[in-house]
C-alpha cells in the first residue's frame, strides 16, 4: 500500500493530510500554497506501518518527494522532485 504524505506551512498555520492518491495529495497542498494560505508546500510518498495498532502509528517514507513552488502570479504551481530530507526555498 503506498500513500502520499503532504504538507503546506505558512507564516500563521499549517495543515498535513494523507491521501492514496498522489494527484490529491498536489491538489490539496497546491491549492493552499496558491491562497497564499501557506509559503510551502511538499508531498512525499510513503508507506504505513502496518505493525502498529492504529494507522497514526507511523510512516516509512520511499524516498521520492516533490516540493511545490508558485510560479507568476496567476496562481500556477510547479511541482519539482527533491531528495528526501532536504527542502529547498
Amino acid at each position: 500500500m503506498t500513500v502520499y504524505l503532504w504538507q503546506a506551512d505558512g507564516p500563521r498555520q499549517g495543515a498535513r493530510g494523507v491521501s492514496d492518491d498522489e494527484r490529491r495529495a498536489r491538489r490539496a497542498a497546491a491549492d493552499l500554497l496558491r491562497s497564499g494560505q501557506a509559503s510551502t508546500a511538499v508531498v512525499e510518498e510513503a508507506a504505513p506501518d502496518l505493525g502498529g495498532l492504529t494507522l497514526t502509528d507511523g510512516y516509512y517514507p520511499s524516498g521520492l518527494r516533490w516540493q511545490a513552488t508558485r510560479v507568476g502570479t496567476h496562481g500556477r504551481v510547479r511541482w519539482m522532485p527533491v531528495r528526501a530530507g532536504t527542502v529547498t526555498q
